[in-house]
């Protein structure tokens, strides 16, 4: 191997050949463990053009588990030397990563720079999974609207590329969306004609249909079907057994509503105790749900101090999860005991103790409530001055 070979390569007047390539990093790699110092130069090294080592070092690093810098710094290397079908896949990989750590809009903006790119390369089968994962995450911004147009750009890709998982897992996230929306009949046509009565299904596909079930059964429910609801709750029952603790739980808990509201207060008690057992050992984070319903069945028999008891319980793991959707509910629940009973001291304190926990963990869902009853337990003691106070405390939540 000549100098003139060497200072030829330097200054790229000439390629290298494999084989050269080969001979020189051996000839490196030895040199380097001679000096202790470990180069690994692959054997087509120094026959790699610039943009192939480029991707070279892209697709190296990217099975690595990556921080958002470091894909930053990916894209860029990509961006120069135009490397589109990789810079796409960056893109993606960082969405991904966003959506895993809750960061929804940035996951969406990252999904939106894979998918251009994947309209350039004019690649339809990677924008499936795109279309899908950009609906999802506008579902966890709860912007259920638009989530329906990605769902069905999804679906419309899927049905191009013969892609029968994302077309269901689609298919189900769309009817969830129409469900959230209130198109509860939109939502169970969905489910029917696409999911139940679909060729596409398989043993694969199983989870994605028993979910489509659940939520089928859910708005019937909401549809006042009730019966109807019941029905599908017990078959899902009998298809599942006891392969998925975590749904029974959420099964059980809901048969025990139905027995609540139709006063049979047995069977409500049955069930929900059953889906509280299950809870327990495999979803803790859902108890103040079900506990809720537990609260109500002994509430509703007259049973005071017991419900009251509950619903504590129920707050108190609530808060513990960060669950504050279900901390306010339970805390209304709670304030229609001591109202039923007259007991206003009892509001105040409840209240003021929800209060501090929101401004604990900086939430506002729930103040306008809290205030409204603070307001409403003082001008009932006769304490008009704190009912005003109250009240000029709730006004700027009135407009939200």
């Amino acid at each position: 191997m000549t100098r003139a070979f060497i200072s030829m390569m330097e200054s790229g007047k000439r390629n290298v050949s494999k084989a050269s390539s080969k001979a020189l990093a051996e000839k490196f790699n030895e040199i380097g463990r001679r000096i202790s110092v470990n180069l690994d130069l692959d054997d087509e090294y120094f026959s790699r053009q610039p943009d192939e080592d480029a991707r070279f070092y892209c697709e190296e690093e990217l099975h690595k588990d990556n921080d958002h810098k470091k894909l930053e710094e990916l894209a860029n290397i990509a961006k120069q030397f135009k490397l589109d079908d990789l810079l796409a896949r960056i893109y993606k990989i960082d969405g991904d990563k966003y959506f895993a750590e809750k960061e929804y809009t940035k996951a969406f903006m990252s999904l939106s720079n894979a998918l251009g790119k994947y309209k350039e390369l004019k690649d339809d089968k990677d924008q499936v999974v795109i279309y899908n994962s950009m609906g999802t995450c506008k579902t966890r911004m709860n912007e259920y609207e638009e989530a329906i147009f990605y769902y069905k750009q999804a679906i419309s890709y899927a049905l191009q590329e013969n892609d029968d998982t994302t077309f269901l897992k689609a298919m189900n996230n769309l009817s969830l969306s129409y469900y959230h929306t209130k198109q509860y009949d939109k939502c169970i046509n969905t489910i029917d004609e696409n999911i139940l009565n679909s060729n596409k299904g398989s043993e694969i596909n199983r989870g994605i249909i028993i979910q489509a079930m659940v939520t089928k059964a859910v708005s019937l429910y909401d549809l006042g079907r009730k019966e109807e609801a019941v029905k599908e709750y017990f078959s899902i029952i009998e298809e599942i057994k006891d392969e998925d603790e975590e749904l029974l739980s959420v099964l059980y808990n809901n048969i025990s509503k139905y027995y609540l509201e139709t006063n049979d207060f047995q069977q409500g008690l049955k069930y929900v105790t059953e889906a509280q057992r299950l809870k327990s050992k495999v979803s803790k984070h859902t108890l103040p749900n079900t506990i809720n319903t537990k609260g109500q069945v002994f509430f509703k028999q007259g049973f005071y101090d017991e419900s009251i008891m509950l619903f504590e319980l129920a707050i108190d793991i609530a808060e513990e999860y960060k669950k504050f959707d279900m901390l306010l509910e339970n805390y209304k629940d709670l304030v229609k005991v001591y109202e039923s009973t007259n007991d206003l001291d009892k509001v105040k304190i409840a209240m003021e103790s929800f209060l501090n926990t929101l401004e604990q963990y900086d939430i506002e869902m729930g103040k306008s409530y809290a205030l409204y009853k603070l307001a409403e337990v003082s001008a009932k003691q006769g304490d008009s001055i704190k009912s005003i106070e109250f009240l000029n405390k709730l006004e700027p939540f009135l407009g939200k």
